[in-house]
């Protein structure tokens, strides 16, 4: 797997920087950019409070791995 100019070939190393990119890409710090407006979705098609809070709960590495060898 490349990061940049960098490769990467342990599993270790690869299983670090997977969690990185994913806990980045679904963490909470508000993004630029274009957003919608706060009742563009239908209410019942929001996802509730509560299982918003169980969609974002953080993630092990050990999570990741075991999704990575479940790939292979």
């Amino acid at each position: 797997l490349w990061n940049g100019d960098v490769l990467l070939e342990s599993p270790e190393d690869i299983c670090t920087h997977i969690y990185s990119f994913y806990k980045e890409l679904f963490s909470a710090e508000p993004r630029g950019g274009v957003s919608l407006c706060a009742d563009f979705w239908p209410l019942a098609d929001q996802v509730s409070n509560a299982k918003n809070a169980e969609l974002t709960l953080p993630f092990s590495p050990e999570e990741v791995g075991r999704a990575i060898a479940s790939m292979k």
